[in-house]
């Protein structure tokens, strides 16, 4: 139970990372880099498409909900095992 304790853990972590992949794009396009491959000739010169930006939040959201699904199935497989614990299923 204490690796699905450190599971939920590291996803929790990797949502607060991919929420936080947005801000660490912007810094790189102010301090004059590409933003990650967003504008390749950096943001005085940035010409991309409409929709960059949208396929960038679309990935990140997707991710995002695949993680938080994570979480839930996590959860629930810790409490299976909580209560197949405390009914005598499982030696202590």
């Amino acid at each position: 139970m204490i690796v699905i304790r450190l599971l939920i853990g590291v996803v929790v972590a990797a949502i607060i990372g991919v929420a936080l992949i947005p801000l660490f794009v912007l810094l790189d396009l102010r301090s004059g880099g590409t933003g990650w491959g967003l504008c390749a000739d950096g943001f005085g010169r940035c010409s991309t498409s409409y929709f960059s930006g949208f396929e960038l939040v679309a990935g990140l959201l997707g991710v995002m909900l695949g993680l938080v699904l994570l979480i839930g199935v996590l959860v629930r497989l810790l409490r299976y095992l909580r209560e197949r614990k405390g009914a005598g299923g499982l030696p202590a």
